[in-house]
């Protein structure tokens, strides 16, 4: 006896009976005909494998499946029974709630398990992108996040003159005579002061030379820390009468004394002078930052402290009990009203300008660190956009189990819960990884931080912040890309799935569409930023420093005190060398800083009364330093033995000529630096033009300078030793070194490096942060191509039959080609797009960082574009390729 053509087995409508009888109504009525269609489905599984025994094997289906059903009734009939009735126990569903919790994490952990490939590439590619946010924010949760190291850090100011009309950013130094006014007459803020000086320490085998700072005003008290041991600096100890004293640092310290608290109270030997160690500061104390290792007080006498002309002092305040920053600015404005009318040949144009501290103490870094979180967080995106299409493209075969589930009695917002907590197991293993690539990151961060003078190095670590912050963006990572697979599957129909299969899935790659044109519109937001720092180091490196390069030594020396003839008997013995070319100092090696300066007076053109002189730099050099250098000379005449105290001449530059001189003929004219009642030297005759330097760096314009001969200024102590070399440079440095500590083995010799050190040094910042960019760029460069090519092989694969047919019907491989390569160039032309909109508005905010190229500088736009397509392009060509190549009847047979 047949059964009838469209009469179900015998054991699928027993199940559907079974069904009918013992699910609560809800469930049946939404889910039975789904889960008959599954059952239906395995006995035609089991009829086939037990060799056409149907009947047979479909009784066995059923009994296999009965022990489920009855599970299922019996769960389904208890929380209706308690819903109908009202009853709530929480901790019965806490119960539950905890036991579905570990039945997703278990089911997750055996799912990825089953797809090891799968599990290690998204873990893999997850760690990169969590890795990089991990060390770049270490960086600025160290510099600029984490509160100073002092009591009420948010309370600390910064206080400096500006000009009238300029920047309130301007925060230069002022005059004792300037500072102790500020003092008396603000009652808003507690100021102190510091500047910044030099020791050599001797006494205890080689001389070491530190760098520290002088206290004016009760800094320690001010900043409102502790030292370690002993006691800090106070006021009283600016008493020229006192014992001179001395607070060493935590590092000193410890190399100096071995961490012996017995060092407080003992001598040390700075400069020649002995200074009493009254207390050793804690180890995480740095001000201003980690180079100053000592602190000693100022001791002024009476009449230095009205001093006006020689500004040196730092001011920093801590404002009064229930004052504000603004409270304290206005009271600055009408103390710098005063200063004018009180004091106005040294304050004509003055403005007193205060800032938070820690904004002075970041500077212009900040700009730098932001982009760059920028960029690593556009890389994180780029990497969850990469790990949706993933889940997606592993979704499309998972449609069937997840419908099965669905048919079970799983809802969608279950399906969807499992799902996402697959992409969260993922993300904790991604940010488990992630945080050793972070660390390891972090280091060469940090080695390479060495030349780039990042602000508050000393509190970068992965600390529990690092580590929450990890945690957070994994599991935002994982929700991020965990989503799409989980909204599509949860919203797909069961039984449409349970009849198609994966194919439709086809036919909702929109999903994966978006996230590619996401992956290149910020790929191309990340290489625009990086080909415009690309460019503008290009043009940073191109820039004329003013000076023949070449085989240059050059080596820092502070005399502890004034001796007259040490520099030159030094240069004579240098210039003996075999190897040397020439030798000369300078107060200021090129490139290194601005150094000091003093007021420029015309004596051909004096100022009106009541008019402060512009301040310019000036360097003490000796003669020979102009041919040392290469530095060209305009016209004139160089430096020269004649040129003597009794009879001085100096050599100015070309930016001073054109800014006081412009027109006119500046060689002969005769000035002077200084006050009228503190000057440098009381006359001078211009005999001569050079060329421009950029002293503050190759991307700063060149600064106005007087060079002044060292037999002017014989006092002078401070110089950097420039020698011309045959050969290479370091070969005749333990020569040189050796000259200076036979003249005095109580020298500190530092800063021993080549020319091509000094300009290594003065681009590495720019160096730094186009280095990083162009990392990330390239990360989310292969990201994005990965993420074309993944979704063109997915369409091929999913059209294999249609490829098939078109292709058995005659199309040319060409015109197969283009079809894929057209969709993938859609989508790269709608990324390029968006991308180009995003880079212009957002580049913007680079400009701080940019030298000789704007930031909506057309070719680099043009360029990036280009070199974006043409990658994402060839992504493109391989699965269509392979679409070419595919076998028609092999493709229609495996439907």
């Amino acid at each position: 006896m047949t059964r009838p053509p469209n009469r179900p087995p015998l054991a699928v409508r027993i199940y559907g009976a079974l069904l009918g009888r013992l699910l609560p109504r809800k469930l049946r009525e939404e889910f039975a005909d789904e889960m008959t269609l599954v059952f239906a489905d395995l006995q035609r599984e089991a009829a086939r494998a037990g060799g056409g025994r149907g009947v047979w094997a479909g009784f066995v289906a059923l009994v296999r499946e009965l022990p489920g059903l009855v599970r299922l009734t019996i769960r389904e009939r208890r929380d209706s029974a308690a819903t109908h009735a009202g009853i709530a126990h929480l901790d019965e569903r806490s119960g539950i709630v905890l036991d579905s919790l570990m039945q997703d994490l278990r089911y997750a952990a055996r799912s990825l398990r089953r797809s090891p490939g799968f599990t290690l590439v998204a873990v893999l590619t997850l760690a990169l992108g969590v890795g990089a946010n991990t060390a770049i924010f270490s960086v600025i949760d160290g510099v600029l996040l984490r509160p100073l190291p002092y009591l009420e850090p948010d309370r600390l100011i910064a206080v400096g003159e500006g000009t009238m009309g300029g920047s309130p950013t301007d925060m230069s130094s002022t005059s004792p005579g300037s500072f102790f006014d500020w003092r008396r007459q603000t009652n808003k803020v507690r100021l102190a002061g510091y500047s910044p000086t030099q020791g050599t320490v001797t006494g205890g085998g080689d001389p070491e030379h530190l760098s520290g700072l002088t206290a004016i005003g009760g800094l320690f008290e001010v900043l409102g820390v502790r030292p370690l041991l002993g006691r800090p600096l106070v006021e009283s100890d600016e008493t020229p009468a006192e014992e001179p004293v001395i607070v060493l640092g935590h590092p000193a310290w410890r190399r100096f004394y071995g961490e012996d608290s017995a060092a407080v109270g003992r001598l040390l030997t700075l400069n020649g002078t002995s200074r009493l160690i009254v207390g050793v500061m804690p180890p995480g104390f740095r001000f201003p930052d980690a180079d100053a290792e000592f602190w000693i007080p100022a001791r002024f006498d009476a009449g230095f402290r009205g001093n006006r002309d020689q500004y040196f002092i730092r001011t920093i305040g801590r404002l009064a009990p229930g004052a504000t920053i603004d409270q304290a600015r206005n009271e600055l404005v009408a103390i710098g009203d005063g200063l004018r009318r009180d004091w106005p040949m040294y304050n004509s144009n003055l403005s007193i300008n205060a800032r938070p501290l820690r904004d002075t103490i970041v500077g212009d870094v900040r700009a730098r660190l932001l982009v760059l979180m920028g960029a690593v967080a556009f890389v994180l995106l780029i990497t969850c956009a990469n790990l949706g299409n993933l889940l997606l493209a592993r979704a499309s075969v998972r449609r069937h189990e997840m419908a099965v589930r669905r048919a079970l009695g799983a809802g969608r917002a279950r399906v969807a819960r499992q799902l996402l907590t697959e992409s969260l197991v993922l993300a904790v293993a991604g940010g488990a990884a992630g945080l050793l690539a972070g660390k390891a990151f972090l280091s060469l961060l940090l080695a390479a931080q060495t030349t780039t003078n990042l602000p508050r190095a000393h509190a970068i670590a992965l600390d529990h912040r690092v580590l929450l912050f990890t945690l957070g963006i994994s599991l935002a990572a994982g929700i991020m890309f965990g989503m799409f697979p989980a909204w599509q599957l949860g919203r797909a129909h069961a039984s449409e799935a349970l009849r198609t299969g994966a194919r439709t899935i086809a036919g909702r790659q929109w999903a994966r569409n978006v996230l590619v044109v996401s992956q290149l519109a910020l790929a191309m937001v990340l290489l625009s930023g990086a080909g415009l720092l690309l460019r503008s180091f290009a043009l940073l490196q191109g820039v004329d420093p003013g000076f023949t390069g070449g085989r240059i030594l050059t080596f820092d020396v502070a005399l502890r005190e004034s001796n007259f003839d040490f520099f030159p008997e030094t240069l004579e013995r240098i210039r003996a060398i075999p190897g040397v070319r020439s030798a000369a100092t300078v107060s200021q090696f090129p490139i290194t800083g601005r150094g000091v300066g003093a007021w420029f007076n015309r004596l051909d053109r004096p100022l009106p009364a009541g008019v402060t002189p512009p301040g310019e730099a000036y360097r003490v050099v000796t003669p020979e330093y102009f041919e040392t250098i290469g530095l060209p000379l305009r016209r004139g005449r160089l430096l020269g033995t004649e040129d003597r105290r009794e009879r001085p001449g100096v050599v100015i530059n070309e930016a001073l000529a054109r800014k006081h001189y412009a027109g006119e003929e500046p060689v002969g004219r005769e000035i002077y630096l200084g006050a009228p009642d503190n000057r440098l030297f009381e006359r001078a005759t211009i005999v001569g033009v050079v060329g421009d330097t950029r002293d503050a760096g190759l991307g700063s314009d060149p600064l106005p300078t007087v060079y002044i001969p060292l037999a002017v200024m014989p006092w002078w102590r401070f110089s950097s030793y420039v020698i011309r070399t045959a050969g290479p440079a370091v070969e005749v440095a333990a020569a040189a070194r050796a000259v200076i500590r036979e003249a005095d083995p109580g020298l500190a010799i530092r800063n021993v490096r080549t020319l091509d050190d000094v300009l290594a040094e003065s681009v590495a910042p720019a160096r730094w942060s186009m280095t990083l960019l162009g990392v990330f760029a390239a990360v989310a460069l292969v990201m994005a191509t990965l993420g074309v090519f993944g979704v063109l092989s997915f369409v091929v694969t999913q059209r294999t039959r249609e490829l098939g047919i078109c292709i058995a019907l005659g199309a040319a491989p060409g015109t197969v080609r283009r079809m894929v390569v057209g969709q993938g160039l859609r989508l790269i032309a709608a990324g390029v797009v968006l991308g180009l909109a995003g880079a212009l508005a957002l580049t913007r905010l680079m400009e701080g960082l940019l030298y000789g190229v704007p930031s909506t500088d057309p070719v680099t736009y043009a360029g990036v574009a280009a070199v974006l397509v043409g990658i994402a392009v060839v992504a493109s060509y391989f699965p269509a390729r392979r679409a070419t190549r595919i076998d028609p009847m092999m493709a229609l047979r495996s439907e």
